[in-house]
């Protein structure tokens, strides 16, 4: 990124999120930034590929749910080209990230991002979200989970749910259409065993962006059945 796309960074996620970031925070979203833009031209990534709306869509939009991140274990399903867990591992050193896609090419992006930046404590997962959520190895083992895959919202709750630890929060970053899914979501709650709470709205003041934070806390274990959907689609924000 240019200095005052830079600039632009550091001012943003100050203003609206009352986050600073360290110069060397700001020299890994760049880095990211660039390298995004760089292998878009061979993979599909994204279809955000100016600077501008890196930073707001990609950057500031994920970094809205740091502060409700809570646990030393995360894991970001649909990841695609990683958002939000590479946003939120850069400001979260110490949390263990677990970045989840069924597409390898966009692992193999996200493993070139994590060696550059030079992240510990983040894997890469080549699994369809529905195998993950059923493997022994990772059901019921995470604080949090996020997403902001392009899936209805009970589509996504019946994904990431059975990833989490009883108490466990799910963080869903959802678009204009947000209040519907949360309406169509209310049927879920009894099966999955949820508390749901609408965070915040977000209006941002660059290319008018909305979006609202959903947060869902785990009350009780799933049956081995759920979930039963099939595979989140691909693609690319």
């Amino acid at each position: 990124m240019l200095p005052e796309h830079q600039e632009l960074l550091g001012r943003l996620t100050r203003q609206r999120l009352n986050i600073e970031l360290s110069g060397d925070q700001i020299a890994k979203f760049s880095i990211y930034a660039d390298r995004l833009v760089e292998w878009n031209e061979k993979v599909n990534l994204t279809s955000i590929t100016e600077p501008e709306e890196i930073i707001l869509k990609h950057f500031v939009d994920s970094l809205a749910l740091l502060s409700l991140v809570q646990g030393k274990r995360l894991a970001d399903i649909g990841t695609g080209a990683g958002f939000p867990g590479i946003p939120l591992k850069i400001l979260l050193p110490e949390v263990e990230v677990y970045l989840v896609d069924s597409l390898a090419k966009r692992l193999d992006f996200l493993e070139t991002v994590i060696k550059e930046l030079k992240l510990t404590k983040v894997q890469t997962v080549h699994a369809r979200a529905e195998d993950f959520a059923r493997d022994p190895h990772y059901r019921e083992t995470f604080d949090c989970v996020t997403s902001r895959a392009v899936a209805r919202l009970p589509v996504l709750l019946e994904y990431a749910v059975p990833l989490l630890k009883k108490g466990g929060y799910f963080l869903a970053a959802k678009g204009s259409q947000a209040q519907e899914e949360v309406m169509e979501s209310k049927k879920a709650l009894t099966v999955l065993g949820l508390r749901s709470k609408i965070l915040n709205s977000l209006i941002w003041e660059l290319k008018p962006s909305t979006g609202l934070l959903s947060w869902w806390r785990k009350r009780h274990q799933l049956p081995p059945l759920i979930p039963a959907r099939q595979a989140l689609p691909e693609r690319s924000l």
